[in-house]
């Protein structure tokens, strides 16, 4: 899935609209560079998530030891004190390593893209697809993801129109969200229901921007955890690839 592109014009008014977050890029190092390349992004996410909003993990590739992983990853996070916060995590145990984490001195930036880069966060983070969801457990976590989707796509149809089904095989979860509110609701209903053959399933809330509310800029909320669909790896590829061509765009202006 992908999120229509923005012109300059409108990434302008998406700032102002927005605004700038401070942001920390943090360097990790420790983890086994031989691991799939989403495992490491999935872990450092969900282990970073506490200290501000994630907004990118980098890793690439070692140029030297082709197909293994470059020993260090970048983590890009917005937020007051996240940089603060991500230091406090190091030598922390992330999975099974210690998590080695410095503060990564930042090149000069274009600031016109950086903010423009905030907005597009923003944008996936309000987004009206993902106002309304359900997070399912329980079916049969054998089967590849795209089966999953389907047979939880099927069994969910009946609650209202579905916009947009992430499956985490990682976490053996789904989340399923809905245009309407009733839609949720109904979902929610589906709870101890069978999906395949015999198959229980348990369906509770998910994070959502309505059930957790950022809290304001310089103040700590209890309670509050990022919306379930930030977490989700595709969106910082898809804006790294917009915020180039942003870059690619003014250049040429």
């Amino acid at each position: 899935m992908s999120f229509e592109f923005v012109s300059e014009a409108a990434g302008k008014e998406l700032v102002k609209k927005y605004g700038f977050k401070p942001r920390a890029v943090i360097s990790v190092e420790g983890y086994d560079t031989s691991l799939p390349e989403d495992d490491i992004k999935s872990e450092l996410i969900n282990h970073f998530k506490s200290c501000g909003e994630v907004f990118n993990v980098i890793v690439r590739k070692d140029p030297d030891h082709s197909p293994n992983l470059d020993r260090r990853a970048l983590v890009i996070l917005l937020g007051d004190g996240a940089e603060e916060k991500a230091l406090q995590l190091n030598g922390t145990d992330i999975g099974g390593w210690n998590a080695l984490v410095k503060v990564e001195p930042e090149e000069e930036e274009d600031e016109e893209a950086v903010r423009y880069e905030s907005s597009l966060t923003n944008v996936i983070l309000n987004d009206r697809r993902f106002w309304f969801g359900v997070a399912v457990r329980g079916y049969d976590t054998s089967l590849p993801a795209d089966e999953v989707k389907s047979a939880l796509i099927n069994h969910f149809s009946s609650c209202g129109e579905i916009t947009h089904v992430y499956v985490s095989t990682r976490d053996k979860m789904t989340n399923i969200y809905f245009h309407e509110k009733e839609g949720e609701a109904r979902a929610l209903d589906l709870c101890g229901s069978e999906v395949g053959r015999g198959f229980k399933i348990a369906v509770e809330g998910v994070a959502t921007i309505f059930t957790n509310r950022t809290p304001p800029p310089g103040e700590i909320c209890f309670g509050y955890c990022v919306p379930a669909h930030m977490n989700e790896i595709e969106f910082a590829d898809e804006i790294k690839a917009k915020v180039d061509a942003f870059k690619k765009q003014r250049r040429s202006t």
